[in-house]
């Protein structure tokens, strides 16, 4: 994609480059050895001119379009390094000896939900980024619903050691809700590096408990 788009840029650019010369040429030629008495030029130098204008035109909406797309990628970017981090260090597990009710860090996603509305990849070519962000908020949105129903009730009332131990383990737990995550976050990641070489992107760190 990143050839096409090269070769889509050069295209463009060359075209209207070469249209404004040749039309540029033949005015020169008209006023200099014709002297204006030829009106067949003047048809010629304006329909030059004016593809001229509209590949020009469209050329700078594509490259509007591809500077919105960057920096949709690179908001992208950073939101998933900073859910890395949480997903890495913030949610560790209670301490089984003193288990406490605590206050969980929540997810970002204004990065994914931007990206999603603004429609800067509707275009062809970005629907697998597209159902894979869909599904990244959706997961996170369901996680960061379900945190917010676990702190209301354990703080409301009072839950019994035991009870905070089973909510702490069936969020670690192979195959759960955070392993879940981390591997439908380690796919973004690798969707972002290897399409479209996204900078500022880091491994993430190893969930416990065999996770991905």
């Amino acid at each position: 994609m990143g050839l096409l788009g090269r070769l889509s840029r050069q295209f463009f650019a060359a075209a209207t480059i070469t249209c404004l010369l040749v039309a540029l040429g033949i005015c020169v030629w008209w006023l200099t050895v014709a002297q204006g008495r030829d009106d067949r030029f003047e048809p010629a130098t304006s329909g030059l001119a004016l593809v001229a204008a509209v590949t020009g035109v469209y050329a700078e909406r594509r490259a509007a379009a591809r500077e919105r797309r960057a920096q949709a990628l690179h908001a992208l970017a950073d939101e998933l390094v900073k859910n890395t981090e949480l997903l890495a260090a913030g949610f560790a597990p209670l301490d089984r000896f003193a288990p406490r009710a605590r206050v969980y860090p929540r997810l970002m996603q204004s990065a994914t939900d931007a990206a999603l509305v603004s429609g800067v990849f509707s275009e062809p070519g970005h629907g697998e980024l597209v159902a894979l962000l869909h599904r990244w908020r959706d997961a996170v949105h369901d996680f960061n619903r379900r945190l917010d129903l676990t702190e209301l009730r354990t703080y409301v009332s009072r839950v019994p050691p035991e009870e905070l131990l089973a909510i702490d383990e069936a969020m670690h737990r192979p195959g759960g809700q955070l392993d879940g995550l981390r591997r439908l976050r380690g796919s973004v990641e690798e969707l972002l590096r290897g399409r479209y070489g996204v900078p500022g992107l880091r491994p993430g760190t190893p969930p416990p408990a065999g996770g991905t």
